[in-house]
């Protein structure tokens, strides 16, 4: 392995909200109540990424102790990806992309293209 093999420094960072992916509604044309939080990310998705990334932050304290010569950077990735969101949102950034509008206009252009 790389610590074997004299690595010392190394960077872990865990998920990013996987819910604020476009991609995750690209299919769904009606989204039900619920189904979004307030950014417009699903709920679901985002508390598997956080439950994640607990249990990646609880093994990156155990591995500290197992090799206490290396240096483990944990990078909270998710944090800085949904606070971006989440205060563009809030601010009124002209810079935030609608997600529900962007996956409609995904989507029709997606069934002009099968009809083609």
């Amino acid at each position: 392995n790389i610590y074997e093999q004299g690595g010392r420094s190394f960077w872990i960072h865990n998920t990013g909200p996987v819910g604020c992916m476009p991609v995750n509604l690209f299919y769904k044309h009606d989204v039900p109540a619920g189904y979004l939080d307030q950014y417009g990310c699903v709920k679901d998705q985002n508390v598997m990424a956080v439950e994640f990334n607990k249990q990646l932050k609880d093994r990156v304290v155990k591995l500290r102790t197992e090799v206490p010569e290396a240096a483990i950077t944990y990078v909270d990735v998710y944090a800085a990806k949904y606070g971006l969101i989440s205060n563009t949102k809030n601010e009124g950034n002209l810079f935030i992309i609608d997600m529900t509008r962007l996956n409609r206009s995904c989507v029709a252009i997606l069934d002009i293209a099968e009809k083609m």
